[in-house]
């Protein structure tokens, strides 16, 4: 697997850490499914999904700073302990490098568009709190 070589400047680590109280706010919610659209008879359609207004700032934010990160496998990465580690522990996104955080959300923000709700599990779950407050940490 290609290892990544990438370091975050303070002015990247901050912009994702500014995120930290938007994720922990009572309440907050990522992202609403939408009602389908009536289809043709015998035709289903699948509901789509709005991201709150947050939510697409966030996204905006990671793409725009640099932490959805290109050349990166993140397939492959998602099979390994570490990413398993970080995914569901923690203490593990408590000691994260900046590195790791930008696997992590590479892998969350790719899966997303494979997999819609990704990103609203892991902000449901405290997984996006965890990595913007281990910014917040890095700052």
């Amino acid at each position: 697997m290609k290892i990544v070589e990438q370091e975050f400047s303070k002015e990247q680590i901050r912009a994702l850490a500014n995120f930290w109280p938007v994720f922990t706010k009572p309440k907050f919610v990522y992202e609403t499914e939408d009602e389908p659209e009536p289809g043709e008879e015998g035709v289903f359609v699948l509901p789509g999904r709005t991201l709150s207004a947050e939510a697409e700032a966030f996204e905006g934010m990671v793409y725009t700073q640099g932490w959805v990160l290109n050349g990166f496998d993140w397939p492959e990465w998602s099979k390994t302990d570490e990413f398993k580690d970080l995914f569901s522990d923690p203490q593990a996104v408590a000691k994260a490098t900046a590195l790791q955080l930008a696997q992590l959300l590479t892998a969350l923000i790719r899966k997303d568009r494979f997999c819609s709700g990704t990103m609203a599990c892991a902000c449901q779950d405290g997984l996006l709190s965890a990595i913007t407050h281990r910014a917040s940490k890095l700052v």
